[in-house]
């Protein structure tokens, strides 16, 4: 078992590993974002590229930003109770651990842990699942890292490559505002333009394609929003969700974004509320405020200023049970 952060190490293992293999499963995690697509189809790419049949499986609907993203048809989204195609070899993206697929997991734990696995992840872990682990927290977005891991490779980048591989950059630094904005990422951002990544395409499809019921559903948010000594929160409910018909996780990123711009803000939460009765928690944060402890109580994680868990309670009670620990955070 490998466990490195260096790309250069694992490239050779990883080019050898993908050598006696030939059907091969890209998955990342539940309700995939920006970067998680765009890295599992940067993958996709590169292994058509290399002779090989990638299976690209999303465990649930993908957000509506990543809709033109080249290769986006062939991805396919799992429904619960299908079985799993036959593969050589499991690369995860995005996430360091198997069980974050969702339902892909839950419904197929034993055939996936049977299998050979690659992980590529930015997200802080000190073990892998995989055979080969490619896990470096200093990477501004999973994208990033296989940008640098092809590169290693000695691969060369396409338009649609690049493309993809764009998209999870700018989501993840939140075109480049966010703290994980390092030179390294500006680097990335460069060499993929020049490889002939659709930059304006990118950034329409993230700040220029707000669906109207999007837009609706944020206003709900901005209108029920709480401000305390630095600390924003608001909900999304499936009340909102359906007034309003917005995309649940569209709406969700959207209505994250209107609380970072807030004046004064240090801290925020965004409650979400599942078919379920479940909550998706998601928190964010200035530098020096580790909102990763907190989600990590209940299973979650992310990075310091960005970090997100699932709540097996309902919004009261996620709320009741949150917004004391963020309070005692803030004054910490």
């Amino acid at each position: 078992m490998l466990f490195t952060a260096d790309p250069k190490v694992a490239a050779p293992l990883i080019s050898a590993a993908l050598a006696t293999a030939e059907r091969i499963l890209v998955l990342s995690h539940n309700h995939p974002d920006g970067d998680a697509v765009g890295s599992l189809l940067g993958v996709w790419h590169t292994l058509k590229l290399l002779g090989k049949q990638p299976i690209g499986l999303a465990s649930s609907p993908l957000v509506t930003t990543v809709s033109q993203l080249p290769g986006v048809e062939q991805l396919l989204i799992y429904q619960p109770g299908q079985s799993l195609p036959a593969t050589d070899l499991t690369i995860l993206v995005d996430s360091s651990e198997l069980e974050r697929t969702g339902p892909i997991y839950e419904e197929h734990a034993v055939t996936l842990n049977s299998h050979d696995l690659i992980v590529i992840d930015h997200h802080r872990a000190t073990t892998g699942p995989g055979k080969i682990n490619l896990i470096d927290p200093e990477s501004a977005s999973c994208a990033d890292l296989v940008h640098r891991l092809l590169r290693a490779m000695n691969l060369a980048l396409t338009p649609e490559i690049a493309t993809c591989l764009l998209m999870g950059l700018l989501t993840d630094t939140r075109n480049f505002r966010h703290s994980n904005t390092n030179s390294q990422a500006l680097l990335a951002a460069a060499e993929l333009l020049e490889a002939g990544a659709d930059h304006l395409g990118v950034v329409r499809a993230i700040y220029a394609g707000v669906p109207f019921p999007t837009i609706k559903l944020s206003g709900l948010v901005i209108q029920q929003m709480q401000a305390e000594n630095g600390l924003y929160w608001g909900c999304v409910t499936q009340e909102m969700l359906r007034q309003t018909g917005a995309n649940s996780e569209a709406a969700y990123d959207a209505a994250m974004g209107i609380m970072q711009d807030a004046a004064g803000m240090q801290l925020c939460a965004l409650f979400k509320e599942y078919p379920d009765g479940t909550v998706k928690l998601s928190l964010r944060s200035v530098p020096g405020i580790n909102v990763a402890v907190i989600a990590q109580q209940w299973g979650g994680g992310g990075h310091n200023q960005a970090a997100g868990a699932t709540l097996q309670f309902n919004l009261a009670e996620a709320k009741e049970t949150v917004l004391p620990l963020l309070r005692k955070l803030l004054q910490s």
